[in-house]
């Protein structure tokens, strides 16, 4: 009898658990400025072409030029002139910090606080932090971010971009 009622204790605990763990992933769906802006500091630093997508339309509109094509063309260049692939331009964002100041209800101010990393092999990644061969830089961006169709997207002038 003591065994069953041990048994029904930890299951009762698991279903509970379980169903805790599913509200909090639901809760934590839904976008806000500082997901926003940290997605597009990530994939920024990564090099990755869907930066694009939190981009605001002001900034992808134009026709004639590709924001964030002409940037990795840049970028791209810039490792070839010092004699690497584009690949060695990549860095990691992490120990990511966001404070977000609300202008109104569709328009907020993201301010990423963080350190950047040259983004490795994680083999290799392992081997530099155990011998403390990795060297980070400090971030710290503030961002504009304005609800367009129900998204947040990235405004204004986001790093480099802005500056091509």
């Amino acid at each position: 009898m003591d065994q069953g009622t041990k048994f029904l204790a930890f299951a009762s605990i698991i279903i509970i658990a379980v169903i805790l763990q599913v509200g909090l992933i639901m809760a934590d769906d839904r976008e806000t400025p500082a997901q926003t802006a940290v997605c597009f500091t990530k994939a920024y630093f990564k090099l990755d072409e869907s930066m694009g997508q939190y981009l605001c339309k002001e900034l992808i509109e134009d026709e004639e030029a590709d924001l964030v094509g002409d940037y990795l063309h840049q970028v791209a260049a810039d490792a070839k002139a010092m004699g690497f692939k584009k690949n060695y331009m990549k860095t990691a964002l992490g120990h990511v910090e966001t404070r977000t100041e609300m202008q109104d209800e569709n328009t907020a101010i993201v301010r990423i606080k963080g350190a950047r990393s040259r983004y490795l092999n994680p083999v290799f990644g392992a081997i530099a932090t155990i011998f403390f061969l990795t060297e980070s830089y400090e971030v710290d961006k503030t961002l504009k971010v304005v609800k367009e169709d129900g998204q947040w997207k990235v405004c204004g002038t986001p790093f480099m971009l802005a500056d091509l």
